[in-house]
C-alpha cells in the first residue's frame, strides 16, 4: 500500500475513534434505559462533527422517552432528512407527532403538487444524479444505435428509445433541480420550545398572534437579529424568536 495514502487512512481513523467511542457509551446508556446521559453522548458526538441517520435515529428516540418532543421530533426529521426511505424514523416520527399539542391544518395542495414534492424528496440528490447520469448514458447509447443500425426496425426502435429516454432525462432534470433546492434551503424547522408566542412583527412588544407548542413545524422564510419569520402549515405568518425553533 501506498505509504501516503497508509498514513491518511490511519489519521482519519484516529481522528473518528474517539467520537464513534462517545457514540457507542450512548448506545450502552440507552439500553441501561438511562436517555439523559444517552442523549449527551449523541449530542457530543455530533458536535464533533460525526452525523449519520442512525445517530439521530438514536437521538431522537432518547428524547422521546426523557419526554422531549421537540427534539425527538426534530431529531427523527433529521435522519430522514440524511435517508427519506429510513422506515423506523418515520414510525417514530409519526409516534412522537401523535403526542404534540397542536395539530394544526394542512392548507390543501393540488394532487399533482403533492405527487411531485413526495417525488422530489423520496431520494436525496446524489440519487437523483445517479438516475440522471444512467439516463443520458442511455440517451447516448440510443443515439449511437440509430446512427450505426443496419436495419430500418433498429433504426426506428432506437430512435423512440431515444426520445422516450430524453423526456425521462428532462424529468429527472427537474427532480434534481428540486431536490437539491429543497435539501439547501435548509428552511424547515421545529419548535423545541414547551411554549412559544408568535408575535405580529419582530418585536417583543407588538401584537401576540397566538401561540404554539414544541414539536410543531414551521417554514422559514425570512429572518432579522434574533428572530425568525415563520409560515404554519395552515398559512399562517408570524414571528418569533430564533431560540424557539432549530432548522431541521
Amino acid at each position: 500500500m501506498n505509504k501516503g495514502i497508509f498514513i491518511a487512512i490511519l489519521a482519519f481513523t484516529l481522528h473518528l475513534a474517539p467520537f464513534t467511542s462517545v457514540a457507542q457509551s450512548g448506545d450502552d446508556f440507552y439500553r441501561m434505559g438511562d436517555y439523559q446521559a444517552a442523549a449527551e453522548a449523541y449530542e457530543t458526538t455530533l458536535a464533533e462533527g460525526l452525523t449519520s441517520p442512525e445517530l439521530h435515529y438514536n437521538l431522537g428516540g432518547a428524547y422521546y422517552h426523557e419526554g422531549q418532543m421537540g427534539k425527538a421530533i426534530l431529531n427523527y426529521e433529521r435522519a430522514l432528512r440524511l435517508d427519506p426511505s429510513f422506515k423506523d424514523a418515520k414510525e417514530n416520527l409519526a409516534l412522537a407527532n401523535s403526542h404534540t399539542t397542536d395539530h394544526i391544518a394542512v392548507l390543501p395542495k393540488p394532487l399533482f403538487v403533492r405527487w411531485w414534492n413526495n417525488l422530489c424528496t423520496s431520494m436525496l440528490p446524489g440519487g437523483w444524479r445517479v438516475v440522471w447520469l444512467a439516463l443520458f448514458a442511455l440517451l447516448g447509447a440510443a443515439i449511437v444505435m440509430i446512427r450505426i443500425g443496419n436495419t430500418v426496425t433498429i433504426r426506428k426502435t432506437s430512435l423512440a428509445a431515444a426520445a422516450a429516454t430524453l423526456f425521462l432525462l428532462i424529468v429527472t432534470t427537474a427532480l434534481l433541480i428540486g431536490s437539491t433546492r429543497r435539501f439547501n434551503a435548509h428552511s424547515e424547522a421545529i419548535v423545541t420550545q414547551q411554549a412559544v408566542t408568535l408575535k405580529a412583527s419582530p418585536d417583543n412588544k407588538s401584537a401576540d398572534k397566538m401561540t404554539i407548542h414544541e414539536g410543531t413545524k414551521a417554514t422559514i422564510t425570512d429572518h432579522l437579529p434574533g428572530w425568525y419569520k415563520i409560515t404554519l402549515s395552515d398559512g399562517t405568518v408570524a414571528w418569533c424568536t430564533q431560540e424557539a425553533i432549530e432548522r431541521i
